[in-house]
């Protein structure tokens, strides 16, 4: 079987750019229901203010699940990590002193 190396820092710097990443989809769903309440206010149209608003609220929504499966995924990145290092201090015994 191959051998399999893993850089503990690699995995927490990059679970802090997921993180990071989380943060602005999450910024950008707050934004966007912003936007589109302002957007139904000026329709001047029932249905229309409705229909932008529905479709707005969708967006956000579907912004909010992905920031947070992002940042879940940062989470699982992160305690990957520190798994292996982990692993790495206790798995394998001291060399000879």
């Amino acid at each position: 079987m191959p051998r399999i190396e893993v850089e503990p820092g690699q995995l927490h710097s990059a679970s802090g750019r997921q993180a990071a990443l989380a943060d602005q989809v999450a910024g950008l769903a707050g934004r966007l229901d912003g936007i589109g309440a302002d957007a139904a206010g000026a329709a001047g149209e029932h249905v229309a203010a409705a229909a932008m608003a529905d479709c707005s609220a969708a967006w956000a929504w579907s912004l909010q699940a992905l920031a947070q499966s992002v940042g879940g995924l940062a989470a699982n990145v992160g305690a990957a990590g520190t798994a292996y290092a982990a692993t790495d201090a206790t798995a394998l015994p001291a060399g000879p002193r």
